[in-house]
């Protein structure tokens, strides 16, 4: 199993690959590295989205910070990273679940799950979950936006590096003196970092990216929108957006789940998933497209 075309970089939250005796562990076997009894290798494109960070409550008198998209990462449509070439046999992947907003005033909002394909292998691609809003662990694959309180900054985002960059960090929170004008700071996204909090005005969401990798465009890893002003809304499922920040209880917003899409070219007829809600497809006629929502196995 290798890159078709050169090395990917994986940055350092690649996964650890423990082999002994040329045995992969964690990992389950069907023909892998033996070209599955004489079935030739293909060539996939693929693209990890991680879950995105839950929005931030601080007080009734200061915006919280908004979460951080998942980390995104792919090879399809302009990506920087080559195609992988996957031997015949079954690859596990693992979706990451959207983190969750403050419970309480002043209480940590959570970071999304991490996303991981082609876990266990040598080439495996692990996307971060992104930042939580402040209050809250607010560094990830995007970072979350800080809190208005002392005009916290903005986590900082591609947390750990990948190369290319998984995401942005988060927008700067903004101390007015007092409310209304306290505001929290945006989350941000894969195409650009959280909004700074600015004039009583809570941070704009940080952009996320387009891919085409399913036959149609879809936006995917947008950051939350501020706390301060109106709700900042839920993160979307399934494109690992960032959750809004609030200024007080049940106005901050949990974060999105993540996704996995692996696009194999020319695919054999037998590319199939476990998972519930999973699905392959085929577009283009010859092309397979298998879509993770939820953690599970993918069969060449």
């Amino acid at each position: 199993m290798r890159d078709i075309r050169n090395k990917l970089t994986s940055g350092k939250n690649s996964t650890n690959i423990q082999t002994r005796k040329g045995k992969s562990f964690g990992y389950q076997v069907l023909g892998f590295g033996s070209g599955g009894g004489g079935a030739s290798p293909v060539n996939a494109d693929y693209l990890v989205v991680a879950g995105g960070g839950g929005g931030g409550i601080y007080d009734s008198n200061n915006g919280g910070g908004a979460g951080g998209a998942g980390g995104m990462r792919f090879s399809f449509c302009c990506g920087s990273t080559s195609q992988v070439e996957l031997d015949p046999g079954c690859y596990t992947i693992t979706v990451g679940g959207g983190g969750a907003k403050s419970p309480a005033n002043n209480t940590p909002a959570t970071r999304g799950g991490s996303s991981v394909t082609f876990a266990c292998t040598p080439i495996s691609v692990t996307s971060a979950g992104g930042g939580g809003g402040s209050p809250g662990q607010n560094c990830g694959g995007s970072g979350g936006g800080g809190a208005s309180v002392y005009s916290e900054p903005g986590g900082s985002g591609n947390t750990p590096p990948t190369s290319p960059s998984q995401g942005n960090s988060g927008g700067n929170g903004k101390d007015a003196g007092s409310a209304p004008g306290n505001a929290g700071g945006g989350g941000g996204g894969h195409g650009g970092a959280g909004g700074q909090a600015n004039n009583g005005n809570p941070g704009a969401v940080g952009a996320g990216t387009a891919n085409s990798i399913t036959g149609g465009a879809v936006t995917y890893a947008a950051g939350g929108r501020g706390g301060g002003g109106p709700c900042g809304g839920e993160g979307t499922n399934e494109i690992g957006d960032g959750g809004g920040g609030g200024r007080q209880m049940g106005t901050a917003n949990n974060g999105g789940s993540g996704v996995i899409v692996v696009r194999i070219p020319c695919g054999p007829d037998d590319v199939a998933v476990t998972g519930t809600g999973n699905q392959v497809s085929t577009v283009c006629t010859t092309v397979k497209v298998a879509r993770f929502i939820v953690s599970g196995t993918l069969t060449i």
